[in-house]
């Protein structure tokens, strides 16, 4: 019976894989699990020699993901629920996590060879070391294909596909000779699933094909040869193995096999809808709809909107990239977003307060402060800059310090600068006529830190809602899990309709304070002095008076 079914959504974030399981028929959430990757420094293989290096271990993905399976069938049994109920599974990953794999999809770094070669390994969303070529290929596309930026907001990034293909090619031709093919990390865990042994017969998603492998319908697909040629004609070989189509998440990508059916008690031949980035999977367990932005808060941010297909702009600047129907059917997805917010709360916690103090604790008595009474700002760079400048070059920044300076003031300037870095990017966004009546936030911090959440109502001068599920990214996968299963059998089911049975927000809303707003407006000012001065590059701005006008704001 179908209200006995449930299905599953299975989120692959930087450091954990979380599992939700959801009822089918009613919509409702009935548990979520959570398992932490165990190789490398919180599952990530860093390097002492380069701060932009990130990498992780397919297995870890792998492995990981069984043990969060078996938590999840002890829960669901603890709940009377069976995983034979089990009838569709949703995927969603970060991205752009491209691994290197053989033509039978085994990933390089699971060859002994390059066991210990981290080049081998998957290059994780926020791995920069490929800055020079992602540069490189923005000033190629200008040259010779000028529309491919008007679908990445100007610049293709060092977070994406192409970039980190090149520069393992520059750095190690040995592992890039190696590998057949790579594949979104989006795309391998269907696969993995499914028991597909040939990398040719792997479906590739169209969100991360869309906003960071450079596909677009208009030019038919990924890029033409003559243009790949022109970045390196050894990419040629990468550009063989691609597919001449992607597939949205009203797809699927391949059924459940019979060893991860007989392994976990699933019936074999579950549908497994196509991949998707975790974020997006995220706008959609929030709810997103045609006005809404949907903020996705956790070590990074993605802000996620919808344009309409038919009438919507799809040449955004200064946004990631917009990709069709990347998030929900008949939508643009358009995306932006900041490369360190939770990551850099977590630096000065870990790196410089040697983990004397808590997030909990700098809150509470960074709450206490009067706006602009540290006399700080900061910019929100620590991880580089994703939009609106897409520059991996850029750097973090805190102006106004004195001897005085406490370590909470600092606490709270960082995340102001975080919510100035927000605000920039929803006012360019605006500016080309992109509409957003609502902003709905979604993440750990959201439900975990009001300052937080005041302090981008007051800067951003907009209400922040708040989706009420924590584990949203999970959700959104488990209604694309859902859709599968209705499809399969044989009843034609809305995302929308999906959405309105389970995503909600919360009674609390986070109103500007008007009072707060003037201040910050003045801090703003000052802000975007300091991005463009040291971020546009031929600035001319008079630095002189930023001290100083700190200084005053700070007196009132």
């Amino acid at each position: 019976m179908v209200q006995n079914k449930i299905v599953l959504g299975i989120d692959f974030g930087s450091t954990t894989v979380r599992i939700l399981s959801m009822e089918l028929k009613t919509g409702k959430v009935l548990n979520a699990i959570e398992q932490a990757y165990e190789l490398g420094e919180n599952g990530v293989f860093l390097s002492s020699s380069d701060n932009l290096l990130a990498r992780q271990d397919a297995a870890d993905y792998v492995g990981s993901m069984r043990k969060a399976l078996e938590k999840s069938k002890i829960e669901n049994a603890a709940q009377g629920i069976q995983m034979s109920a089990v009838s569709g599974i949703g995927i969603d990953a970060t991205g752009s996590t491209p691994l290197p794999v053989t033509k039978d999809v085994i990933p390089l770094s699971s060859v002994d060879k390059f066991s210990k070669n981290l080049n081998a390994y998957a290059w994780m969303w926020k791995d920069h070391t490929s800055h020079s070529e992602a540069d490189y290929i923005t000033k190629t596309s200008a040259e010779k294909r000028p529309h491919y930026l008007d679908k990445i907001g100007g610049a293709y990034s060092s977070e994406w596909f192409w970039a980190k293909i090149l520069h393992c090619k520059n750095v190690d031709k040995e592992v890039f000779d190696a590998a057949y093919t790579w594949l979104e990390l989006s795309d391998y865990i269907p696969a993995v699933l499914a028991g597909i042994t040939d990398a040719d017969q792997v479906k590739r998603n169209v969100c991360a094909a869309g906003h960071k492998g450079l596909y677009n319908d208009t030019w038919n697909g990924f890029p033409d040869r003559e243009f790949i040629e022109a970045l390196d004609p050894d990419l040629l070989r990468v550009l063989n193995t691609l597919p001449k189509t992607v597939f949205s998440i009203e797809h699927n990508s391949g059924t459940l096999s019979k060893q991860w059916a007989d392994d976990f008690g699933m019936p074999e031949g579950t549908p497994i809808v196509m991949g998707i980035l975790d974020a997006h999977a995220g706008a959609v367990g929030s709810g997103i709809k045609e006005g809404s932005l949907v903020k996705i808060i956790g070590t990074s941010t993605c802000d996620l909107v919808l344009g309409n297909l038919h009438s919507g702009n799809s040449n955004i600047e200064g946004v990631a990239s917009v990709a069709t129907e990347s998030v929900l059917p008949n939508y643009y997805g358009i995306e932006a977003g900041q490369s360190a917010v939770g990551d850099t709360l977590d630096w000065y916690i870990t790196n410089v307060l040697k983990n004397s103090k808590s997030h909990s604790e700098l809150t509470e008595e960074a709450q206490k402060l009067k706006v602009g009474s540290s006399g700080l700002i900061a910019l929100d760079w620590n991880n580089g800059n994703r939009c609106i400048l897409s520059d991996a070059m850029l750097s973090g920044l805190l102006v106004g310090q004195s001897l005085q300076t406490k370590d909470f003031e600092i606490y709270r300037a960082l995340i102001e600068g975080t919510a100035f870095g927000a605000r920039t990017i929803i006012e360019d966004m605006e500016r080309q006529g992109v509409v957003i009546n609502e902003i709905v936030n979604c993440g750990g911090i959201t439900h975990k830190n009001p300052l937080f959440m005041q302090i981008y109502a007051d800067i951003i001068n907009k209400p922040m809602k708040i989706a009420a599920i924590d584990e949203t990214v999970a959700l959104g996968a488990a209604l694309m899990g859902a859709h599968a299963a209705y499809m399969d059998e044989g009843k034609k089911v809305s995302y929308n309709s999906l959405q309105e049975r389970s995503c909600e927000v919360l009674d609390k809303v986070y109103y500007p304070n008007p009072e707060n707003v003037k201040t910050y407006t003045k801090l703003y000012t000052l802000y975007k002095k300091l991005h463009d001065a040291f971020g546009v590059k031929g600035t001319q701005i008079e630095m002189y008076p930023i001290m100083k006008d700190l200084i005053r704001i700070k007196g009132n």
